[in-house]
């Protein structure tokens, strides 16, 4: 027996319209087309479904039994379908993504604010860890994506550069430093506590690779393995750090961020996906919008 969704609907059509023409209208089809359908119809279930006269056409008792059932079945089925076209075109499902601290405070936000309203549907589950958490994450199938500097061990994920981010010196707004706001040296670190990061970072990798700077920058005072610690250590006034620019929110006003120079150095923030498995629809639009929240205010 084989039976099309076609001639479910058709049957379906006419069972509502009591009426073959009425039912072509609808179906966007001719009338002898409808009835073709329906005798197929008739055919392979080897059932009757209508009385017809020459002015009424109505069910048989035996297809009007069953009719509510296939009612059900066709309208579940549209909706699964439609589901299916709108995860296929990215208009719902949902998009998990792991992000470094400084991209979830300076990115995300008009990132969701703008992904939110043009696909309202789509589900969000965020992560924010360190580089090598957030890659970890990726490798591991827990997130769909990740934006963070790259690190060492990168088996299993591929990287994508969406923005170099300056570094800076950063000190509290009391400290010596802090008395101009313009471009500094390496050089004019030295002699004041320096706090840096862990080499489980992304950003220590990138301070090592940087010859004759000054023991106090080679030999940090501190170390931490996340920005949000290191800005509330600059925040009391423990030290200075190097920083990129994005990490640091000077809108607070606690501190001063003043581009490194000689030499300068910036910190590549990637898109982290898994070697070898395409991003879904909804995630790729994510990732649409992420390239527009990181889009410079010049190129607007």
């Amino acid at each position: 027996m084989k039976v099309t969704l076609a001639q479910l609907r058709a049957f379906i059509v006419v069972s509502r319209e009591r009426s073959f023409t009425r039912a072509a209208k609808i179906l966007s089809t001719s009338q002898p087309s409808v009835t073709a359908t329906i005798q197929q119809l008739e055919s392979a279930l080897d059932l009757k479904l209508f009385d017809r006269t020459t002015k009424n056409l109505q069910l048989t008792k035996a297809s009007r039994s069953f009719l509510p059932a296939l009612e059900r079945l066709v309208n579940e089925l549209d909706t699964v379908l439609l589901d299916m076209r709108s995860t296929a075109e990215g208009t719902s499902g949902s998009v998990a993504v792991a992000v470094l601290p400084s991209i979830a405070t300076n990115v995300l936000p008009k990132t969701i604010a703008s992904f939110s309203k043009a696909y309202p549907n789509i589900r969000i589950a965020l992560r924010d860890d360190n580089s090598s958490g957030v890659q970890e994450r990726v490798r591991s199938g827990e997130v769909d994506l990740g934006v963070a500097g790259r690190v060492e061990h990168s088996d299993g994920v591929q990287f994508e550069t969406l923005i170099k981010d300056p570094f800076g010196a950063v000190m509290h707004i009391s400290h010596p430093l802090a008395r101009e706001t313009g471009p500094i040296g390496w050089q004019e670190l030295a002699d004041y506590p320096f706090i840096s990061f862990a080499a489980d970072t992304g950003i220590r990798p990138l301070l090592d690779t940087l010859e004759q700077v000054p023991d106090n920058v080679a030999l940090p005072w501190i170390e931490v393995s996340n920005i949000a610690t290191v800005l509330s250590l600059l925040h009391a006034n423990l030290g200075i750090a190097a920083l990129p620019e994005m990490a640091v929110n000077t809108l607070e006003g606690e501190v001063v961020f003043r581009t490194l120079l000689n030499p300068p150095l910036f910190r590549e923030l990637s898109l982290i996906t898994r070697t070898g498995s395409a991003l879904s629809p909804a995630a790729a639009n994510f990732v649409d919008h992420i390239r527009l929240a990181l889009r410079p205010a010049w190129m607007d």
